[in-house]
């Protein structure tokens, strides 16, 4: 049965599941979304921005939601609580003509967010998510698309009536992080909830929570059946966990489960370097743009600095040195001091897996 979400999105279909980039906070810019797509996303979202702020003169509200022009389909991912807010900031964001849908947060845990009746606070009222939704629909011609999650807590499901408010209201496709909002990110995904809901629905769910390997992604598609499935935290630092999934299902293998703390299988050195040369080619690509575009005056080496030391011990997670760069992340406060670093870590990376090779091939030779 082909897969609706294909049509909706324009996707192009290669015989292997949808797998989409998570909006998160601080990290699904351009640049990441870019190594995303590049390395197998189907779809990918900005991060989180607030609609009224989309409204005001605020540069830094519209700075979260700039593209780049070779970018594939975006999702902009819109949090707030006022249905006229959103139907006006949805209009707008539609006149970019830069995304593929509108999603709204209804998931978000965050103390900040829910104190504005934001976020995961909306899960309590249906009624309000089917108004926002309705008054997007109302007002653009985009996909409305929402993120939430199972209920406020482990004995308060709520979201069949969520599920039941957004088809109402018509939205196109629900993205069900498999957590209670009191679970924040931390704890079991409830992969037979979100399994239930996929039965229940008139339209596409998309699976989301703890997808950190090849074998939790295959647990999503084979035991909740969802039409996709969406990575967030496993992908900083870790383009290569779409192309690696690609792979597995093209393959029709089931994967291996990993423990929890080592999921990634071990990269090639000259992969890792060129992909961090690439993320900070396109970083300092996207912040020049900022600069120039919304008049930031920050320094743009710092703010590179500053942006990418997120991701960059991500990038070398379980290396040799990866640990000792850890605490000294804060003070590398230039592109030279990050390059030197890089470099040290990942020579120090080729000698351990040289000298593991060397007794190796002694312990075969004895």
């Amino acid at each position: 049965m082909p897969n609706p979400l294909h049509t909706l999105f324009g996707l192009k279909d290669d015989g292997t599941p949808l797998m989409f980039l998570a909006p998160i906070a601080g990290y699904s810019n351009a640049p990441m979304r870019r190594m995303s797509q590049r390395h197998g996303a189907s779809l990918t979202y900005t991060e989180m921005a607030s609609a009224r702020g989309l409204l005001n003169p605020s540069e830094k509200t519209w700075s979260l939601l700039e593209t780049d022009a070779h970018e594939g389909p975006v999702v902009a991912h819109l949090f707030g609580s006022d249905p006229s807010v959103f139907a006006e900031a949805a209009a707008r964001v539609e006149q970019t003509n830069r995304f593929v849908a509108i999603d709204l947060n209804t998931g978000c845990p965050a103390w900040k967010v829910m104190d504005t009746g934001s976020g995961a606070a909306l899960i309590n009222d249906p009624q309000r998510i089917h108004d926002i939704v309705a008054a997007m629909r109302k007002s653009v011609r985009l996909p409305i698309t929402v993120k939430t999650r199972l209920g406020p807590s482990p004995d308060n499901v709520a979201v069949y009536e969520t599920l039941a408010a957004v088809e109402a209201a018509g939205a196109s496709m629900l993205t069900l992080h498999g957590r209670f909002t009191t679970q924040g990110h931390r704890g079991q995904v409830n992969v037979e909830l979100i399994g239930e809901t996929k039965r229940r629905a008139k339209i596409p769910i998309v699976g989301n929570g703890d997808v950190h390997s090849c074998h939790s992604a295959w647990q999503m598609f084979e035991e909740a059946r969802v039409d996709a499935v969406m990575i967030a935290r496993a992908a900083i630092g870790n383009p290569w966990i779409f192309s690696d999934l690609r792979t597995l299902f093209t393959a029709k293998v089931k994967p291996v489960p990993h423990p929890r703390t080592n999921t990634r299988p071990r990269r090639d050195i000259h992969a890792i370097q060129d992909a961090l040369d690439t993320h900070l080619a396109l970083l300092r690509t996207h912040l020049l743009t900022l600069q120039e575009k919304f008049g930031i005056s920050e320094d743009a080496e710092a703010a590179m600095v500053t942006a990418f030391r997120c991701h960059l011990f991500r990038y070398l997670h379980s290396l040799k040195g990866a640990g000792h760069l850890r605490g000294q992340l804060h003070k590398l406060s230039t592109l030279a001091a990050i390059r030197h670093a890089v470099t040290e870590c990942l020579t120090r990376e080729a000698e351990h897996r040289a000298e593991g090779e060397g007794r190796n091939e002694g312990e075969v030779r004895s």
